[in-house]
Formats: structure tokens, C-alpha cells, sequence
């Protein structure tokens, strides 16, 4: 997140500032709401304390970091996931971290009464419902003729299903309160067909599609819907599929790692805290004004407008 920040002869610049802090220097300028008159130092508020959150998918990678990632700014988060074991570690490691308060409700994101229950128990536990970030996915490589008709139908049912269930029954109490917002993980593949991912990338453009579709309708009772479409992220899933690569190829897992950074123009992978910082944004009173957009996080990856 960029703030104002005190250069060397005085004049207010542009720096990234870790605690997401806004420092203001100088008389007041041109209506600037940050500029003082004597030297301040500020916090921008994301407006985030005390909101509730579902997050699925948070028991690793991208889902648990924006799970860490709204606690971190005062939001109770519910970590929703399907195996009860690796629900209640990620819930003992999002605990310690401090924030907001932690929920796990274990779920199966392919019925839609377990995701009903999801969203039953967490209006009963915090009286109310203010984000949903939908990450819970399956990844199904294979192309057109290699991927099986239970491979092809669990892959839909999984993700382009499950989001929008937990769309459904997450809307009716934001709806109550006129205020919400949605981030729908997709990735790259959406905009990017790839035939050996054809399952995966035809999830993402649906989503994104559902995305587009519903965010004008939403934005009228004041619940804000996005998508966020991270590649090239270190996440658990990816070590796993270098570690597979380097025993085949013989390299190391060190010499897998540069080879896939070095495809993508910042020259290394992202981290699964560097998209969970702009889904965090996206979940923000900050991102007022933003409706029906996909964020690319992506390190420069997609070549597309």
C-alpha cells in the first residue's frame, strides 16, 4: 500500500509503507485530506474491525493468508474448509497471530446444505455477515480427452458450483444490512486458455463471468463484488508440483524454483501475503467505488489487456 512518506529535501513522496501508514508533511495542498501543518503520522483505516468474514479454502495457501490477513485488521473470521484436521491447525495458527476473533466450521462446499449450515452457524455465532472470500477450489489438469466425466463434473461442481452456492446464501443477510463484499479467487487460466488445464481455465472464465453478471445487481444494496486472479504464487500446491518436477527432472528444488521465477517479468514467485493484501483492500470500506472488476495479481504474468 502506497502513503506519503518524507523525502530527503522535505517534499512529500510516494514509498511503501509496511503498516499500511500514511505520513503527511507541509501546509495543506490542493484539498489533500492528509496534508497537516505540522509533521503527522496517520494509519489508513481499512474499516475492517469487527466486520465478519468467511473465507473458504483457509486452511492453507492463498485462502489462509487473507484469512491472516483480515484478522490482522480486526475482522472475526470464519475458516471454512473441507478436512476437520487441517480446519483446526489452521485455526490454532491463525489464533496466535492475534486480531479478530477465529472460527472453524469444517464444510463440503459440493452440498448445498453444508454451505447453507456454514453461513447458518456464523450469523449465529456473530449476529452478522459482512464478507465472503471465495477461494476453495480443485485444481483438474488434463485436457479435453485425458480428463474422466467425474474428473470434468467434480471440477465444475467444486468451484463454478460451490462459489455460487456460497454466494446464495451469503447475499440475503448482506442484503439485511446493506453492506458487503465478495472476492472471488479465479486465476489466470480464465483469460488464458490452456489445454492441459482446459477444466480449470473454463472455471475461471465462468466465474468471472458470474463476477461481471451479479456485481451490478449487488452494488444496489450496497454489496460489492470483485474477483482477484493471482498466478505464479508460492503456495503449498505449487511446492508440492516443484517437488514432483525436480525428482523427475533431476534438478533441485532450488534450480525449479529460478526457472519458474525467471519466466515472469518481476523475476521470482509472489507470495500468498501479496494477494491476500489486495483481497483485504478489495473487503475494505477503502474500495468504495470499486464494482464487477477482476484484479490481476500476477507479477506481470498475463500479456493481455
Amino acid at each position: 500500500m502506497a502513503g506519503h512518506s518524507r523525502s530527503k529535501n522535505g517534499v512529500a513522496s510516494l514509498a511503501y509503507v509496511p503498516a499500511i501508514r500514511v505520513f503527511a508533511v507541509g501546509k495543506e495542498r490542493h484539498g489533500c485530506p492528509h496534508s497537516r501543518k505540522n509533521f503527522t503520522e496517520e494509519f489508513l483505516d481499512l474499516g475492517l474491525k469487527d466486520r465478519v468474514a468467511i473465507v473458504t479454502g483457509a486452511s492453507r495457501g492463498i485462502g489462509r493468508a487473507c484469512a491472516a490477513e483480515l484478522l490482522a485488521e480486526g475482522a472475526h473470521v470464519v475458516v471454512a474448509s473441507q478436512d476437520p484436521k487441517r480446519n483446526a491447525e489452521a485455526c490454532r495458527a491463525l489464533s496466535r497471530k492475534g486480531g479478530g476473533r477465529v472460527l472453524g466450521i469444517p464444510f463440503d462446499i459440493e452440498s448445498d446444505d453444508s454451505v447453507r449450515l456454514m453461513v447458518e452457524r456464523t450469523l449465529a455465532e456473530f449476529g452478522r455477515l459482512d464478507i465472503l472470500v471465495n477461494n476453495a477450489a480443485l485444481v483438474s489438469p488434463g485436457d479435453l480427452f485425458t480428463l474422466s466425466d467425474e474428473a470434468w463434473g467434480k471440477s465444475f461442481d467444486k468451484k463454478l458450483n460451490g462459489f455460487a452456492r456460497c454466494m446464495r446464501h451469503v447475499i440475503p443477510p448482506m442484503r439485511a444490512r446493506k453492506w458487503g463484499r465478495i472476492v472471488n479467487i479465479t486465476g489466470n487460466a480464465g483469460r488464458e486458455p490452456q489445454p492441459r488445464a482446459v477444466a480449470t481455465g473454463m472455471n475461471n472464465a465462468a466465474i468471472l463471468n458470474l463476477t461481471k453478471a451479479m456485481a451490478g445487481e449487488l452494488a444496489r444494496d450496497g454489496i460489492l463484488l470483485n474477483a482477484v486472479s493471482p498466478a505464479g504464487t508460492l503456495t503449498e500446491r505449487v511446492e508440492e508440483r516443484m517437488r514432483k518436477e525436480a525428482a523427475a527432472s533431476g534438478k533441485s528444488e532450488a534450480d525449479v524454483l529460478r526457472d519458474r521465477g525467471a519466466k515472469l517479468p518481476l523475476g521470482r514467485l509472489g507470495k500468498s501475503e501479496e494477494v491476500a493484501a489486495v483481497v483485504a483492500f478489495l473487503c475494505s470500506k477503502r474500495a468504495s467505488y470499486v464494482v464487477g472488476c477482476a484484479w490481476q495479481v500476477d507479477g506481470g504474468a498475463m500479456a493481455a489487456i
